[in-house]
């Protein structure tokens, strides 16, 4: 089975807004600088948009030279890209979900500028890390086989892959039944395909891209998450599109709000995919 790269997204920081770009480099942990930083709070728990959901209308750039985060009411923010700045000692241990993390403080300066456009999160301050090279975070062996797999502050994998083909099916039914149909935005992919089926993406357990090789290793289990538009963290219509994933009989195995394929990395460290690449889905045995 085949598709196409109709888009590419990185998200630098969890639960901000991506970026769309032409191409992206692939590595171990997943594309370069995605979810490299997170947010957490004085628990040293990672917060997102589930806690915060004006995380969402915050608007993320990477020049060659910086990480830049802005709001339309606030100054923005700059972070070197360079790990000079960081006191390597700084070192922060954390919970993102049921793992434990690492991160590098980005100082009183970020700190600050969190407090100011996001408030006082439960009494206490939040921090932005940066995700310490020095820190090897293993995907969950629920999530993949592969023994050296790892990535940095995704929830379960390094890679992502949403289809077009399959938001149409999901906004085919939302319309009959009379709901908003959604945009693919909400589902915060790093790889999006244009095909002719819906569900393609579930169809191969090898992903090939060029020079590199993933390895598809389940759908993406949802959240009420994707109910909140990705520019505002507004509710559009609550409990939707959940409920209608919740119901819909996909060729899956599992029970439950998928939508995606998750995918860890098998080779092409350092190899670039871009839009209009196709994609190979093979089913190895």
């Amino acid at each position: 089975m085949q598709a196409t790269i109709s888009k590419l997204h990185v998200y630098p920081v969890k639960s901000m807004q991506g970026i769309e770009v032409s191409e992206i480099t692939c590595w171990e942990t997943g594309v370069e600088f995605d979810r490299e930083w997170v947010v957490i709070d004085d628990k040293n728990l990672f917060v997102t948009q589930r806690q915060l959901p004006k995380l969402a209308a915050i608007t993320v750039t990477l020049s060659s030279e910086h990480l830049i985060l802005s709001h339309p009411d606030h100054e923005p923010l700059s972070i070197p890209l360079s790990r000079d700045h960081l006191n390597e000692s700084d070192i922060i241990t954390f919970t993102i979900w049921k793992d434990q993390a690492q991160g590098i403080n980005e100082g009183d300066i970020a700190s600050q500028w969190l407090k100011e456009v996001l408030g006082a999160y439960r009494g206490g301050n939040l921090r932005l890390l940066r995700f310490s090279l020095d820190y090897r975070r293993a995907v969950h062996e629920k999530y993949s086989t592969h023994p050296t797999a790892h990535l940095k502050f995704a929830d379960a994998c390094p890679y992502l892959i949403v289809n077009s083909a399959s938001l149409e099916a999901l906004n085919a039914v939302l319309r009959d039944n009379q709901h908003e149909p959604v945009t693919l935005d909400r589902f915060r992919g790093n790889i999006e395909v244009e095909s002719e089926t819906p569900w393609v993406e579930y169809q191969g357990n090898t992903i090939e891209i060029n020079d590199v090789t993933l390895k598809g290793v389940g759908p993406c289990m949802r959240c009420p998450m994707i109910g909140m538009d990705q520019e505002t963290g507004e509710v559009i219509e609550p409990g939707q599109p959940f409920k209608t994933l919740m119901e819909m009989p996909i060729p899956s195995d599992k029970d439950g709000a998928y939508f995606g394929m998750h995918a860890s990395f098998l080779s092409g460290n350092g190899k670039r995919i871009k839009i209009g690449d196709t994609i190979n889905l093979v089913t190895s045995k």
